[in-house]
């Protein structure tokens, strides 16, 4: 009787991680990824519009799972649309597990803190404090 052992179905797309790590490039690189503009909102908004916004934590939950074995654009991806559509103030834990994520794939990049969002800023002093990012050469690995 498997019919009441069955996990429930995801609310994301199948092919999620594809459009998380699309929607990352773009946010990291809006010029130099390679995506066009015009399929971010058809692509990776407005398939998860709905789900956000009915169910924001499950949704939140859901795209940490998706990216559990990812560090890198899908998982930056994850973050970005998390702010996207339901805003920085989203202090759920797993919406601060994807952002802390996205701020360490930015980190293991060199990436300078000026480069970092002010809201991916804002949470490295919450838990690094001041003069704690190595800042380095900007490198903008695609």
């Amino acid at each position: 009787m498997g019919w009441f052992s069955r996990k429930p179905r995801s609310r994301l797309p199948g092919d999620m991680t594809r459009r998380l790590e699309m929607f990352g490039r773009f946010e990291y690189d809006t010029q130099g990824s390679g995506v066009d503009a015009a399929e971010i909102y058809p692509t990776c908004i407005e398939p998860v519009y709905a789900y956000a916004t009915e169910d924001r934590d499950g949704f939140v939950a859901a795209l940490r799972t998706v990216v559990a074995d990812d560090d890198g654009f899908a998982t930056y991806g994850a973050s970005c649309l998390v702010v996207e559509l339901a805003g920085t103030g989203v202090r759920t834990p797993d919406a601060l597990a994807l952002l802390d994520a996205a701020i360490e794939f930015k980190r293991v990049r060199r990436v300078p803190s000026a480069m970092l969002k002010g809201y991916e800023w804002e949470r490295w002093l919450e838990v690094n404090g001041p003069d704690s990012w190595p800042d380095g050469p900007v490198q903008l690995p695609l």
